[in-house]
């Protein structure tokens, strides 16, 4: 018997904690009568009764008081129905019209003889297929779809199919055979350009078949054609790269055109609304940065110049008075004086290129503190004279180092682990560990205790659980460096709940090398297993060990480690094999990493030791000190979509991000280069490697030319964020769809609602807080439409705009409408059916779906529930036979006798 103290609630009487050799009671506060009772046993030991006697007595009260607290024991059971129905959800969109017509209805006809079925169309211009999945799921609702899978409105599909997964809810699915070919097409860029700024759009070209089709792809800006392709395309999908530069600020208009060229034997492009897309442009002015240094040559200023509209200013042992102000300085002068408050009105952000914290007076610093935190960015370079440089006088517990997403001391993270912790959810879980907890309770504990490892503590951390599916329950890697992220993930761990109906390692670990995949691969890549180790085959026959085996094998032939952590429990099913061998020993044994087995006690923590790695040694840290780069947050603004940076650095700066900071690029020994953070409304950048001059000596020369470029460009970028700081009114309008609501972000610095118009229409517009708002417009037709402050005339197609821009126009903002949704991914939804199948649903074909559907419907009702089995009748039945025998004995000795 186990008892927490801890958990005991005095106020009401109630163990919250209580557990007898696996049973638990349903009236815990009655077990409190045990201490009285324990006190009378100890009071009768120093008396001299009978010892016999009193111990038949407490026993028979002991067994009345467990009677009182309703003792029970959890039991999974499988209740099973003869009863089921089925119901067909009927995908009646737009976009079901270039497929097979009439399925849902001879399905109907056909079974409805059989089982009783019934059909719920959805139907418009726009797909909600998971909020029909959770309207007709339930238990004894077999669920089958009759869609292409693109859905476009609504819960997504992936969020009611794990629902319905995780409450034993059957999914399943027929998807009709595309009959009928049809292209579509979209431009993806930004809405929002800087003049005479080079920029990349990509024009997206979708196929609803894998038949080859021809066609013409034409790309205009204002009119003027800048792409002609002819494209014969088999694939589903086909992407084209351009960029363009704007020479005049205002409204721009692009627009990409389809001109299908050839008929195939199942007819032409079906639809010809989604053959044109149109996207609205307004180009602003540059933005103003004061950039503070000693080499106006460098490749940073070259990059500054190109972009910015460049301010100035050379250090000569303190930052000037009104040098962040519009218009106030020029190149290579600096007046004397101090920065005063206001001075920086007009600056959108400040680079700080190599300079000695000397040269910063803390008036200076408290100056730059408020401009960042009311919405202005800061980009600090390094380089020979800055953060760690010189020796004494760096920039370490300084004021102005109070600003920085890094303090200036040595990281000694060795960093780059990308580490996915699998845990085993499965229903024999639920079992007792035998020492008053379940199985699940070590699994989760010891998960907690891994991510307080100190080899993770600067890992990248994703978490799913296995059961007969793997499931993320992080979406996404987590940095591990960041406090709140580690308690945050020790929340979420601690409220999993078993799932599935089995334990399936292979969907775990197929799981988990997705996930892997998509980080940078020049990381170190590990899988961390926790299971009471039920992985065996289920009876003779069954192969799904070794398919384990061999997917485990194929991911240590990637180069991905794998850990087990086997929670050692007696009952567990599946554990040993018919010769007395642990299956996860075996498991890692067969891929040759039987060091990495780690098999526990229930009760007991594990502590994982980590193999060092490759580049961990003294002498490759040395031959490392100029620094392979890697990308270690691939999902940040700055580093999207950028998978590899080819390039060594000669040198960086020795620096350690501080803990609500973003790590974004560092050396492949975990040394930070490109750190940032949120400080009040404003961004910070720490570019901890120098300017690519670096005083004849440039330690990251390579970073600033070609395409590496890139991460400066962008970080440059992100600290300006906002290229209209200083303007009255703010706009962010997205691509807008025909009669679909589409969302407008509006910031001012003007007191009060601000009036505007969408064409000639009074916009209603909703207050967000700290003068923000939006608003919601709905075009109706395709092509340009006007938000602005006054009533101005609607131009509805590109012909209307003139055929140049200038500052006239920069009074209206154009948002551009294309066709909906529905129309844009045509032909059927690859990730449907992934989707579909990890979260345990069946998909069926023409073929087979009458010989299989009926059958499946039945069984799948079947469910797995816990059982709460009453011992309460049982204990009172042994207390009173105890109770009679004993007095029957002592009657015949003491009386009869």
């Amino acid at each position: 018997m186990s008892f927490d103290f801890m958990s005991f609630d005095f106020m009401s009487f109630d163990f919250v904690s209580f557990d007898f050799m696996g049973f638990g009671f349903l009236y815990k506060s009655e077990l409190l009568l045990l201490l009285p009772l324990a006190a009378f046993l100890l009071f009768g030991l120093g008396k001299k009764a009978s010892k016999k006697h009193l111990f038949f007595h407490v026993l028979v009260a002991f067994l009345l008081i467990l009677a009182l607290a309703a003792p029970y024991s959890a039991e999974i059971t499988s209740p099973k129905t003869n009863q089921s129905r089925i119901t067909i959800i009927s995908d009646e969109t737009a976009s079901m019209e270039l497929l097979q017509k009439g399925v849902p209805q001879d399905i109907f006809e056909k079974l409805s003889g059989k089982v009783p079925v019934t059909v719920t169309s959805i139907s418009g211009s726009q797909t909600s297929i998971g909020d029909a999945i959770l309207q007709q799921a339930s238990p004894e609702n077999y669920v089958l779809i009759v869609s292409d899978g693109q859905s476009n409105s609504g819960t997504s599909i992936e969020d009611a199919l794990s629902y319905c997964y995780k409450n034993g809810f059957p999914v399943a699915a027929l998807i009709p055979d595309a009959v009928k070919e049809d292209l579509s097409v979209e431009i993806e860029g930004e809405n929002e350009l800087v003049i005479e700024n080079e920029a990349p759009f990509k024009v997206h070209v979708r196929k609803s078949t894998e038949n080859e089709m021809k066609y013409e792809l034409r790309v205009t800006v204002d009119r003027k054609q800048v792409m002609e392709k002819k494209v014969t395309q088999t694939g589903r999908i086909e992407s084209f790269d351009f960029n363009h530069t704007f020479d005049t600020l205002g409204p721009h208009t692009i627009k990409a055109t389809l001109h299908p060229a050839s008929i195939n034997v199942k007819g032409l492009d079906y639809f010809e609304n989604n053959n044109q897309y149109m996207k609205g442009v307004y180009v602003t002015p540059k933005p103003k940065v004061l950039f503070v240094t000693d080499e106006h040559d460098s490749p940073l200023a070259a990059i500054l110049n190109e972009v910015y509209e460049v301010h100035t200013a050379r250090s000569s042992g303190s930052l000037s008075s009104g040098s962040l102000s519009s218009g106030s300085l020029s190149s290579g002068s600096l007046s004397s004086g101090s920065l005063s408050s206001g001075s920086l009105n007009g600056m959108d952000a400040v680079i700080i290129d190599n300079q000695a914290v000397s040269t910063i007076s803390s008036s200076e610093v408290e100056v730059l503190r408020k401009y960042i935190i009311n919405g202005g960015g800061m980009v600090v370079v390094g380089g020979d004279a800055s953060f760690d440089y010189p020796a004494e006088n760096t920039y370490q517990n300084t004021q102005f180092e109070e600003l920085l997403p890094v303090t200036s001391s040595p990281s000694n993270w060795r960093g780059g682990r990308n580490i996915v912790l699998m845990l085993d959810v499965s229903p024999s879980t639920l079992q007792s560990n035998k020492i008053g907890g379940r199985v699940l309770d070590d699994i989760l504990s010891n998960a907690i205790v891994l991510l307080e490892n100190e080899h993770l503590k600067d890992a990248r951390v994703d978490v799913i659980t296995f059961g007969s599916k793997g499931q993320d329950i992080t979406d996404g890697f987590v940095d591990m460096s960041k406090e709140s992220n580690r308690v945050w993930l020790e929340g979420e761990i601690s409220k999993i709940t078993p799932s599935g109906d089995s334990t399936s390692l292979e969907r775990g670990m197929l799981t988990a090398r997705s996930l892997l995949r998509g980080q940078n691969n020049s990381s170190d890549a590990e899988i961390i297993i926790v299971s009471d180790g039920g992985i065996g085959n289920k009876y003779e026959g069954d192969e799904t060990f070794e398919q384990a085996v061999s997917c485990a094998d194929s991911l240590r032939e990637e180069g991905i480690g794998i850990h087990f952590v086997h929670i050692h429990s007696p009952s567990t099913e599946r554990q040993v094999n018919p010769n007395g061998n642990y299956y996860a020993y075996l498991l890692m044994n067969k891929i040759g990493l039987s060091k990495n087995y780690n098999r526990i006690e229930p009760g007991q923590r594990v502590n994982v030791s980590f193999s060092a790695r490759s580049d961990e040694s003294e002498e490759i840290e040395d031959d490392y000190s100029s620094g392979a780069l890697i990308v270690y947050d691939p999902r940040h603004f700055i580093t999207k979509e950028i998978s590899e940076i080819p390039c060594d650095l000669l040198g960086y700066n020795e620096v350690s991000p501080k803990p609500e900071a973003n790590r974004l690029i560092t050396t492949r020994l975990g040394k930070p280069v490109i750190t940032v953070w949120r400080l009040g409304l404003g961004r910070v950048a720490a570019i901890t490697t120098d300017n690519g001059y670096g005083n004849g000596i440039p330690w990251a020369h390579a970073l600033y030319s070609g395409n590496d470029s890139l991460v400066i460009t962008r970080t440059l970028n992100w600290a300006v964020a906002d290229i209209e700081m200083y303007e009255s009114l703010q706009l962010k309008i997205p691509d807008l769809k025909i009669n679909q609501q589409g969302r407008v972000l509006i910031t001012t610095r003007e007191e009060g609602i601000p009036e505007l118009y969408f064409d000639k229409k009074p916009m209603e517009i909703t207050p967000l807080g700290n003068n923000m708002y939006e608003s919601y417009v709905t075009p109706t037709t395709f092509g340009l439409h006007k938000i602005s402050e006054k009533p101005a005339g609607v131009n509805h197609t590109e012909e209307f705009m003139p055929e140049s821009f200038g500052i006239e126009n920069i009074s209206w903002r154009p948002a551009s409408a294309n066709y909906p949704d529905e129309y844009m991914h045509v032909g059927e939804n690859p990730l449907f059916r992934t989707a579909l199948l990890e979260n345990g649903g069946k998909i069926y074909t023409a073929a087979d779906i009458y010989s299989r559907i009926t059958t499946d419907s039945m069984t799948r009702t079947e469910k797995k529930a816990v059982a709460k089995i009453m011992y309460t009748k049982y204990i009172l039945v042994l207390a009173f036979l105890i109770y009679l025998i004993y007095t029957v004995y002592h009657t015949y000795n003491t009386r009869m006798k």
